[in-house]
């Protein structure tokens, strides 16, 4: 009868499997590369089948091989799972906390965020969905999530949501990196007049729409939108391709995008709220443990 296959021989196969290198495969465990081919040497033998072809110098995966890998990383993968989810056994009952956000929250500020957070609680298991505003309320009400963070600055008649105000971040303007704007660092609200801006529709974020018209508005022109698009990333794209530019919040900021500059505005005045919003009705320990959190991202200014 044929020796059990071990964890840590899969562990091996996989490494050297990506790497198609047992020298490379070897580094990642810190070991000698004869200890590691002899044990993936070791594995061939148990399953009866050769796993590389060596021929030529260059490894390369047999048909054997290649059938091994997806039914090796789910093996591997089970047993993290199983690792992780043992321990929790002997705390707090696992709860999944629903959060929804906006797409500029969720790229600049759960990463800033979350990991401490699940760290410290580690029986949270969080769900997150990219939901805008309207759609962050709409499933509050319905209880498909739990926390939304949006831009909704005070609660609404009618929306059974608890509303905390995060913080007012700066807008900023995203412009192509060879237009002539970018020579001026920082930015003045009035230059963008007559201008061809991109931004969301109203339907779609109407706290976004309003803030840039009333902050254009407050320096004197009506803003001119060329383009609405339905996210950050598709906004940033537009502006790469020279088709207008945007004003988007400081978090959409911690986006790269080739051929996108962000420039500073002079006006103090040209912020957008960033807020929390929980159900009304006793949201659960997790949605406040982690507002609580996203809260201390933004300490008291003064």
């Amino acid at each position: 009868m044929a020796d059990m296959v071990e964890l840590r021989q899969l562990r091996y196969f996989l490494a050297v499997a990506e790497e198609l290198s047992v020298t490379a495969a070897a580094r990642r465990f810190h070991m000698a590369q004869p200890a590691l081919s002899q044990a993936v040497t070791k594995l061939e033998r148990q399953l009866g089948a050769v796993l590389f072809d060596r021929a030529g110098g260059r490894l390369r995966l047999t048909a054997a091989g290649r059938l091994l890998v997806p039914e090796a990383t789910a093996l591997v993968n089970r047993a993290r799972e199983v690792t992780e989810l043992v321990p929790r056994a002997q705390g707090p009952e696992p709860t999944v906390l629903r959060i929804g956000a906006i797409t500029s929250a969720i790229s600049g500020l759960l990463p800033r965020v979350l990991p401490a957070f699940l760290a410290a609680h580690p029986w949270v298991v969080p769900r997150v969905s990219e939901l805008g505003q309207r759609a962050q309320l709409a499933a509050l009400r319905a209880g498909d999530i739990d926390l939304g963070v949006c831009r909704l600055a005070s609660a609404e008649p009618g929306t059974d949501a608890e509303v905390l105000p995060l913080t007012n971040e700066p807008l900023h303007c995203a412009a192509p990196t060879n237009h002539p704007l970018t020579t001026n660092k920082p930015l003045s609200l009035g230059e963008l007049a007559g201008r061809d801006l991109v931004g969301f529709p109203r339907s779609l974020a109407p706290v976004a729409y309003d803030t840039i018209v009333a902050v254009c508005m407050r320096a004197g022109f009506s803003p001119r939108f060329g383009h609405e698009v339905h996210n950050d990333q598709a906004i940033l794209g537009l502006v790469a391709c020279g088709l207008g530019l945007a004003l988007v919040p400081e978090l959409t900021t911690r986006m790269t995008m080739p051929g996108v500059v962000y420039l500073r505005l002079v006006e103090e005045y040209a912020v957008t709220p960033l807020s929390v919003v929980v159900g009304a009705a006793g949201p659960p320990e997790a949605a406040l443990l982690l507002r609580a959190a996203l809260s201390r991202a933004f300490p008291p200014a003064g």
